[in-house]
């Protein structure tokens, strides 16, 4: 404790300056602490000797997983994103696949790689100018193989679509196949597969076993063309009538049109189905103009957007195809 004594001539309340002494220190200064070193509190000794890490251990050397007997192929039939598979129509040229030869895409190892069919010219163009894939499930392909006539060739047709060989087809893979080989309403098929208990399987599938068998597939499919006959509809012209043209493709009636949905309509109003070069062409064109129409990238123009005179997509596509 210190004790200051104020100076004369100080007045209240001013200031003034106290020098105080350092303390003297007791006993002899410290050691210095080289850099880096640890500082351990007193008493607790030397720190541990320096271990080094454990020896390098080799990972065990890979053992092959022992060989298992293959599955048999599958292919599960859930519903395709393309409005073609709703229509039974090729996927690549909207032609109506019962109205000309139909083939399948295989791999490498002579397998099929998706539950579609396609028009058989069309697949071979594909495979041959194409990505290599399958331009739905896009699956690595190396080859076509044509479907039999299912009129001419019944036995060899069952094979084709038989696809894991069991000799029988579940009631969907039935129905897939039966509305690429004929001329039948696709979507009262699609009905009457969601219903179980719809009056085609108390007729052909009657143990409920959810197959149909090799045998019953011939008066299966006399039964189906004659219960769903295929309606075709007139196409209005989309030069005369837009909005007309616009809500005949327009099927749920949502006011606006996806680019597969354009695409088709395009290539069936112009009767394109028949030429791959062409309808590979159209998809181009409607590939780079897309964007134009489709600013904020919903993937679906709206109907101004698409029947604007002048300026829509309808007259711009008829200008393009004009000049082509």
């Amino acid at each position: 404790m210190f004790k200051v004594q104020i100076p004369a001539g100080v007045s209240a309340g001013g200031t003034f300056q106290v020098q105080i002494p350092a303390p003297v220190q007791q006993g002899p200064p410290p050691d210095p602490v080289p850099m880096g070193m640890p500082v351990l509190p007193a008493g607790a000794g030397a720190p541990p000797p320096y271990q080094p890490p454990p020896a390098y251990q080799p990972p065990p050397a890979y053992q092959p997983p022992p060989p298992s007997q293959p599955a048999p192929q599958t292919l599960p039939f859930h519903p395709v994103e393309s409005k073609a598979a709703a229509h039974a129509e090729c996927p690549i040229c909207f032609e109506p696949l019962h109205a000309a030869p139909i083939g399948v895409f295989v791999d490498a190892a002579g397998r099929r790689v998706g539950p579609q069919f396609f028009n058989l010219q069309a697949a071979h163009e594909w495979l041959r100018s194409g990505n290599g894939c399958c331009p739905l499930t896009r699956n690595p392909i190396a080859a076509v193989r044509a479907v039999p006539d299912l009129r001419s060739d019944p036995s060899g047709w069952f094979s084709a679509v038989d696809v894991d060989g069991d000799q029988r087809l579940s009631r969907r893979e039935a129905v897939e196949a039966l509305k690429a080989a004929l001329p039948l309403d696709p979507l009262a098929l699609d009905q009457a597969v969601a219903d179980p208990q719809h009056s085609i399987w108390r007729e052909w599938d009657s143990d409920g076993s959810g197959y149909i068998e090799r045998a019953e597939l011939q008066g299966l499919a006399a039964y189906v063309r004659s219960a769903f006959p295929r309606a075709e509809r007139e196409v209005p012209d989309m030069t005369r009538d837009k909005d007309a043209w616009f809500r005949f493709w327009d099927e749920d009636d949502s006011g606006s049109l996806e680019k597969e949905e354009v695409v088709r309509a395009i290539i069936k109003s112009l009767r394109l189905s028949n030429d791959q070069a062409r309808v590979q062409q159209m998809r181009s064109t409607i590939d780079a103009i897309w964007p134009i129409f489709d600013s904020d990238g919903s993937g679906s123009i709206e109907i101004g957007e698409c029947l604007h005179p002048g300026e829509g997509l309808i007259d711009t596509l008829i200008a393009t195809t004009a000049h082509a």
